[in-house]
């Protein structure tokens, strides 16, 4: 199946999760990525506001981690921004919480990305809604490792396209 015939499966899947079970599921993934060894050892953790029922990784301990968000730019691309307790929040055109302000970070200093999915294939390409932006970061960028979430470990059988770029690993619960 191609990735739009994947993705309305994939939207209409996660929709029916309960709350409780999101808040369950979101739990045991984010205390999955917090015994990770690549979480443990990072420094610096690029991660994202959830939306739309994604994997709420606000339960993530960041303790001693220096964290950045992403955000869309004038050329209406991703960058990780800095975050700490001066930062102003803004909501973007697509509903999404991003940074206002705050240190543009250099791809080679984010030690782990975590990227949310609504599924992945079996070639561990991520499928997300469709815009393109983290393929298009991945694949001007080089963090040093990327983490898909995703509930159930939710595989379809999609074609990925040419410049989908294949994630390192999936964490889901």
């Amino acid at each position: 199946m191609n990735k739009k015939q994947a993705r309305v499966i994939a939207k209409h899947k996660r929709m029916q999760i309960t709350k409780t079970d999101h808040i369950i599921k979101s739990k045991i993934i984010t205390q999955k990525i917090e015994s990770h060894h690549k979480f443990i050892n990072a420094k610096i953790v690029g991660i994202y506001a959830p939306m739309k029922n994604e994997v709420n990784i606000d339960f993530l301990n960041l303790d001693n981690k220096k964290v950045v968000y992403p955000r869309v730019n004038k050329k209406k691309a991703l960058e990780y921004v800095l975050v700490d307790d001066k930062t102003k929040w803004e909501i973007n055109k697509f509903g999404v919480k991003e940074p206002k302000n705050g240190k543009i970070i250099n791809e080679e200093t984010i030690d782990l990305l975590i990227i949310p999915a609504l599924a992945r294939n079996n070639s561990n390409y991520r499928l997300g809604y469709g815009a393109g932006y983290y393929d298009r970061y991945l694949k001007d960028n080089y963090p040093l490792y990327t983490i898909g979430v995703i509930f159930d470990n939710y595989t379809l059988d999609f074609i990925e396209d040419f410049w989908d770029i294949e994630l390192d690993e999936f964490i889901s619960n």
